[in-house]
């Protein structure tokens, strides 16, 4: 079987109310802080970025960095 694994997966949002949407959900950190560190670098570049970082179960096929 494959190995399971906690990762911390980065959403990324642009717009603000019900013109929200999700463009990013495929970026996932072994390190929390790492992971904050780019939500916290996004979310400077204005103010329709909301960003956040969530733990996650992975396996071995994902890409964590």
């Amino acid at each position: 079987g494959l190995a399971m694994k906690h990762a911390f997966l980065l959403f990324v949002f642009l717009g603000a109310g019900e013109d929200r949407k999700l463009v990013s959900n495929d970026m996932y950190f072994a390190d929390v802080n790492e992971c904050i560190y780019f939500a916290q670098r996004l979310h400077k570049q204005g103010e329709n970025i909301t960003s956040y970082c969530l733990p996650k179960m992975v396996d071995d096929n994902i890409k964590v960095y």
